[in-house]
């Protein structure tokens, strides 16, 4: 990695658990094994996240990715339970994460048999979706070319799934074919907000060094897949924004693009949606907190000050023993940067 780029793209999905045993036994079914395991006193733990708790954590890295790991944290006392069940991803403050697979179906079956076993976790319809304006072929005559994606949602994992046809992006998404349920890494991670003001996001590519994409206006008729009405919980004419950054080795053509992004969906601050911003930071159960590993983590801590972070902590070992920091985006989404790139 070259020193222009001292970030790469998403680090870690940090998931609030009551158990880690029988959360790591989850994860280890979409490739994920335990590289990392500590622990954190309440003290430490306020001064570092501002949550009087206790905590352990293990972390979990798909196959060698340097990115999208998932990080596993327990507290000892957790805030409050999370964001819940919910049936789209329509709130203020919700984040998820996206993955690859050979079979949405097959991951689909597991959750619809757990659902009917009584456990907390609702299934979208798999909507297809054809992509980057590739040249379309005639049906029942040439092969499609596109995606089959939905949605698996339970109290801890909000996780969106795509399976591709007939294309490949090669460094977007590295299937572990050795692993139960045959998935990547999370090639993206999603955040809602609800704010007029593009220019709030600037942060992340002015301040964090992230590649900026090319920004998105979606929705409204007859523009918007099935798809993402359900996903979003749209009516016919709402549109909304898709604001993409990128690790800086990724690139502008699609052929170059790299996983790790984060994708920011912005919708208008007058849109009817439940507010959990409180219900998503650190020390909730659920899919809570982004980091990202940087190479001087002193001077990315003047530059998130100087850029307009708020809440900023000082440096200090976390859990499981790296140099950390964690502070608010301008946008008001929490985020942990982690030294030792």
């Amino acid at each position: 990695m070259s020193e222009e780029h001292p970030i790469r793209g998403v680090y870690e999905s940090c998931i609030g658990v009551p158990d880690l045993f029988e959360s790591t036994r989850f994860w280890q079914s979409f490739g994920y094994r335990m590289v990392a395991h500590g622990h954190l006193d309440a003290a430490k733990v306020k001064a570092l996240y501002g949550v009087d708790s206790a905590l352990e954590s293990v972390q979990l890295r798909h196959k060698q990715c340097d990115h999208s790991y998932v990080r596993l944290m327990r507290w000892e006392k957790p805030i409050n339970a999370g964001i819940g069940i919910t049936k789209n991803l329509r709130q203020d403050g919700n984040r998820w994460g996206v993955m690859l697979t050979r079979s949405i179906f097959n991951i689909m079956n597991h959750a619809e048999d757990a659902a009917a076993q009584g456990q907390p976790w609702i299934v979208t319809h798999p909507h297809w979706l054809q992509v980057y304006a590739m040249e379309k072929g005639e049906p029942f005559i040439d092969a499609p070319i596109g995606v089959r994606e939905g949605l698996i949602l339970h109290p801890f994992y909000r996780l969106a799934l795509f399976e591709r046809y007939n294309y490949e992006k090669p460094t977007y998404g590295d299937i572990d074919d050795n692993s139960f349920l045959k998935t990547s890494q999370f090639t993206h991670h999603g955040i809602l907000i609800r704010n007029d003001d593009a220019a709030v996001l600037d942060f992340y590519h002015e301040v964090l060094g992230l590649l900026k994409q090319k920004e998105h206006l979606l929705g409204g008729k007859p523009t918007c897949s099935s798809g993402n009405k359900e996903v979003y919980d749209l009516d016919d004419t709402e549109q909304y924004y898709i604001h993409d950054f990128d690790d800086p080795r990724s690139s502008l053509e699609i052929a170059g693009h790299l996983s790790g992004r984060l994708k920011i969906v912005r919708m208008k601050e007058s849109s009817e949606m439940p507010d959990v911003r409180e219900q998503s930071r650190p020390g909730c159960l659920g899919m809570t907190l982004l980091t990202y590993q940087v190479r001087d983590i002193g001077d990315y801590r003047k530059r998130v000050i100087e850029g307009g972070a708020s809440r900023v902590t000082e440096v200090a070992d976390n859990e499981l023993g790296s140099p950390s920091f964690s502070f608010y985006a301008p946008d008001g989404n929490p985020y942990a940067l982690v030294g030792n790139l």
